[in-house]
């Protein structure tokens, strides 16, 4: 759907410009309520709201500014909430945005009690455009756009709020990472204490700025002097934010994160973009040392058949698909089978994502 839209050059602009400004602070309300002000130029809607939905816990509703009457309907929420049609039908379609014609037909819409008691209030919640999107492993974000009167949300609409769903999730994903609590050096200072991982911040293209005080031992542990520049900074991390700086906002990954691997244990890296201060915009890197064989940890089994259980037993001890194949006595193809099935089952995007997930929930990084 997306490929098949032409977006004019303002449009495409106005693309960038919400992109950057999701980018551009490590604070929730601020990052949103820039993004929404540039947003609603390029769909324009009354109403916006956020939620963030963790597995095992109740919805929580924040609306991106503080709007009067759209709190009136957020104050009956929960008890509506079973009724969602919105709601439903894009935990149905997760990472797909849906407008209201392909959620509900017209007149079972008018007939929701969401919508009923939207009247009531005086909103008229008449359209609506919603996705959720997959922040990490049991974390999604929920996103919505309403219009008071009859004019439907466009496919063109549709297909901007899609391609800016990796942004969004991006956003929330280093928000929720980087604890907004606390900024600059005392934040990356208090998280290497507290989660146990090092950390070195760079600006481009290779000028350090800080690097916490196990850093040093960690590189030199993981990369020989050839690896590593005249100022000890790893190579292949330089490269990497070379090549990530050079991408289109629009078109960069969820996350940004590099594996080593190592005899037994892996080095994990996640890159963080930062946002701008006084000068360029800076990197950090997050490092972490993960053992390669760990126990699958219950949030991931409970998803999983006691068959998908067993390979992925196999896939946190690295086996390749021919080795599980041969250790539980099956076809390569249904070896391969299992394994995209375990994926699937746990919103993971490939192995390194599958390591990292169940590393994160042994020892949260």
């Amino acid at each position: 759907m997306v490929a098949s839209i032409h977006f004019s050059s303002r449009e495409r602009m106005l693309m960038r410009d919400v992109a950057v400004a999701l980018n551009g602070s490590l604070h929730l309300s601020d990052m949103l309520g820039q993004a929404r002000r540039l947003l609603t130029q390029l769909v324009p809607a009354d109403y916006t709201g956020l939620c963030i939905v963790s597995r095992g816990r109740p919805s929580t509703y924040e609306w991106v500014e503080e709007a009067g009457a759209p709190n009136a309907l957020l104050a009956r929420y929960a008890e509506l909430q079973p009724d969602d049609f919105v709601l439903k039908s894009v935990v149905r379609q997760r990472d797909t945005v849906l407008r209201d014609s392909e959620m509900l037909p017209r007149k079972e819409l008018e007939r929701s009690p969401l919508y009923l008691r939207s009247c009531e209030l005086g909103l008229k919640l008449e359209q609506v455009l919603a996705t959720l999107m997959t922040v990490q492993h049991g974390m999604y974000c929920g996103f919505t756009m309403y219009r008071d009167r009859r004019r439907p949300f466009s496919r063109k609409a549709q297909a901007a709020l899609q391609l800016l769903s990796p942004s969004f999730a991006a956003a929330i994903y280093k928000s929720h990472h980087m604890d907004s609590l606390l900024t600059g050096e005392r934040l990356l200072d208090a998280m290497s204490r507290r989660q146990g991982f090092q950390f070195l911040v760079v600006a481009p293209p290779a000028f350090e700025t800080r690097r916490s005080e196990r850093a040093t031992a960690l590189v030199e542990k993981w990369f020989t002097k050839d690896e590593r520049t005249r100022a000890g900074l790893p190579k292949p991390m330089l490269e990497h934010i070379k090549t990530l700086s050079q991408v289109d906002i629009l078109m960069r990954p969820r996350e940004h994160r590099l594996i080593f691997p190592r005899d037994d244990e892996n080095l994990v890296v996640i890159f963080i973009e930062l946002p701008e201060s006084d000068g360029p915009r800076q990197w950090a890197m997050l490092l972490h040392e993960v053992p390669k064989s760990i126990p699958l940890p219950e949030e991931l089994a409970q998803y999983l058949s006691a068959r998908e259980m067993q390979i992925a037993w196999g896939l946190l001890r690295n086996w390749s698909p021919e080795l599980i194949a041969k250790e539980f006595n099956i076809t390569l193809h249904t070896a391969k089978t299992h394994v995209r099935n375990i994926y699937k089952a746990l919103n993971c995007d490939n192995r390194v994502d599958f390591l990292y997930q169940a590393a994160r929930l042994l020892r949260p990084i």
